[in-house]
């Protein structure tokens, strides 16, 4: 054997031992027909993954209706199916999804908008997954009826992206209105709505995703839902 056929044999092989750990624990996970440590509920519009031997939470034989409720608000159709993945751990998060650091979320949906993962955080913070689906399928529908290039485009206007998100998963996670009251005379919102809100001094995400929420909010009820539209 020369030793050029042995290099393209090795790259060969490595090659297929890369493409294997990216699809049966990688990035490509989701797109794997075969989904080691996780069992599936199939319903008509989803796809939901579990941790193997987990009782999975009843609201998840509900993301059909989730997407229903999803559409009717954007007034748009959610063409492809979904994938949602609930995270056994957070090594399996950030195996799935490199890009996404730390353990600070709840859920993200990638640009193509089909797959979205549920993080261990919604069950160590006690919340609501349903709220957290419907977030993430705000994203959805909106990726799906648009292109990468604008899917992208659409994070420089994280006020408008994760207000409407927040607005249509109506998330009780981040507070309550009496909470965004308390604080709303205390705090200068403008830098809240620049290209770069996340760098404001004092950061804090729950006040942050409250005021794009009910700022949405309040341009839908003066301004009507065309508008936004």
């Amino acid at each position: 054997m020369t030793i050029k056929r042995s290099w393209k044999l090795f790259i060969l092989a490595a090659v297929s031992i890369g493409l294997g750990y990216a699809f049966l624990a990688g990035p490509l996970f989701a797109w794997s027909p075969i989904k080691p440590g996780y069992d599936v509920i199939r319903l008509e519009r989803a796809d939901v993954y579990f941790g193997k031997g987990v009782i999975p939470d009843p609201v998840l034989r509900n993301v059909d209706q989730f997407i229903r409720d999803t559409e009717q608000f954007h007034q748009m159709q959610l063409p492809r199916r979904m994938t949602i993945i609930v995270c056994r751990s957070w090594s399996d998060f950030h195996r799935f999804l490199p890009t996404v650091p730390g353990e600070g979320v709840g859920a993200a949906t990638p640009e193509f908008g089909t797959v979205t993962y549920l993080t261990p955080k919604i069950q160590e913070m006690k919340f609501d997954p349903a709220e957290f689906i419907r977030q993430e399928l705000s994203h959805a529908v909106l990726e799906q009826n648009s292109t990468l290039w604008n899917s992208i485009r659409f994070k420089q206007s994280p006020w408008f992206l994760e207000g409407l998100a927040v607005l249509a998963g109506n998330q009780k996670a981040y507070g309550s209105w009496d909470d965004f009251e308390k604080r709303i005379e205390q705090q200068n919102i403008e830098p809240l709505f620049s290209r770069q809100p996340y760098r404001t001094p004092g950061f804090d995400l729950r006040f942050v995703y409250l005021t794009w929420r009910y700022f949405l909010a309040w341009r839908i009820e003066t301004r009507g839902r065309t508008a936004i539209q």
